[in-house]
């Protein structure tokens, strides 16, 4: 009997979502191409302010929700929208992020289209598309009836793509008592569900040489940016591509003409780690570069990690939560199979502080932080109904 009950309430749940689903699927489209009107790379303050104003007029049809705007100057808003029931029975944090990795005058350059089933636009996957996920599938199951009796709270961050520095204020200050983090970052390939991400190291070089002219007394100056080309060759040296420990290097900066023994240089170094083990690793190569003599006599060097972002493990609660959001997919006829990435994502931050997560919630990815970025238009209606299902069986 108890068998026959729950089978009638999942049959319900699934009903109010996929007629939740169908019924908001024009409105969802209509905010998707006025979101992708809006240039709001991180930092451009105009922009995230005409991005938050759609996350507000969609966040207000949820009954009984408050939303708090905190700002940052230099980035903008976090959207802070809090749902809570008399009651609560534990809180869960639904995230995604206003930014985008684009210029302005991007958006007029490449504007909104759909193609059959392929809508294209800046930032409409990574991560508009997420948004507008999320605050559906609550409603709907809202309308329903059928919410968990939790604490919901919407975190709509405006710099994850610079790594989160203010975001990151916002989370510690609601990470107690959450038990469960939904990130909508876009699905992955094969409509994958995230259970781990790598994080990502940033490592700095600081050389001090002497400046000489370089046709007239250049043995007595000591290049720094040959020397800085030396350090980088280690770090490649180092690599460790069985365990994706790339060094990658980035800007290498040196105001010195070309007539001119270069006197000053600096470069930055990214590299992805997975684990603790990883960190340690990198830590451990850091310090021995740091401990070999220089290649060129008498310059004076400085390597060290400027940043290290904790990673999102493959963990016991993550996958735990991963089978929720699997079994939803079932009950809808959806294949989500579990999947890690290289990147690193506002995930991390819960998973590493013990918080159930998981990530790429959001509609099918196609060529992000690419020009050409694009979504499967069907994907969005198919994730608003699974995260509504994922709120129901929450119950």
């Amino acid at each position: 009997m108890k068998e026959v009950r729950q089978d009638m309430d999942r049959n319900k749940i699934v009903e109010a979502a996929r007629k939740g689903a169908e019924a908001c699927e024009k409105f969802e489209i209509e905010k998707l191409k006025a979101f992708s009107r809006i240039d709001c790379g991180t930092g451009n303050e105009a922009g995230n302010k005409k991005a938050v104003a759609i996350v507000d007029e969609m966040l207000h049809q949820i009954k009984g929700i408050v939303i708090e705007h905190k700002h940052f100057p230099g980035y903008g808003d976090v959207v802070v929208g809090r749902l809570k029931p008399e009651h609560p029975t534990g809180k869960i944090i639904l995230n995604a992020h206003t930014d985008t990795v684009f210029k302005e005058g991007d958006a007029v350059r490449h504007p909104f289209h759909v193609e059959e089933d392929r809508a294209y636009g800046l930032g409409i996957a990574d991560c508009k598309g997420g948004i507008i996920v999320a605050i559906h599938a609550v409603k709907i199951m809202q309308d329903a009836g059928l919410l968990p009796d939790k604490e919901i709270v919407f975190i709509f961050n405006c710099d994850e793509e610079v790594g989160s520095p203010v975001g990151t204020k916002v989370f510690e200050e609601e990470l107690p008592n959450t038990e469960m983090f939904f990130a909508f970052e876009p699905a992955r390939l094969e409509n994958g569900v995230l259970t781990a991400r790598k994080s990502s190291c940033i490592i700095k070089v600081d050389v001090k040489g002497k400046q000489a002219h370089a046709g007239v007394n250049y043995s007595e100056g000591r290049s720094a940016i040959t020397e800085v080309a030396h350090i980088i060759q280690r770090f490649y040296e180092s690599n460790i591509d069985e365990r994706g420990i790339q060094f990658n290097c980035g800007p290498v900066v040196n105001d010195d003409v070309v007539n001119i023994v270069s006197g000053h240089a600096t470069a930055t170094l990214g590299v992805r780690v997975a684990c603790q083990a990883d960190i340690d690793t990198v830590r451990a190569i850091v310090q021995k570069i740091n401990d070999e003599p220089p290649y060129i006599e008498g310059v004076e060097e400085k390597v060290f990690i400027e940043k290290m972002k904790q990673p999102m493990e493959r963990n016991d609660k993550n996958v735990a939560l991963y089978k929720k959001v699997y079994e939803a997919g079932k009950l809808l006829g959806y294949e989500l199979p579990e999947q890690s990435s290289g990147g690193s994502g506002d995930a991390n931050f819960f998973s590493g502080h013990g918080v159930a997560s998981v990530d790429a919630l959001g509609p099918y990815m196609y060529k992000i932080h690419s020009t050409e970025e694009s979504m499967r238009l069907s994907s969005m209606k198919e994730k608003t109904e699974l995260f509504a299902v994922v709120l129901g069986t929450l119950s």
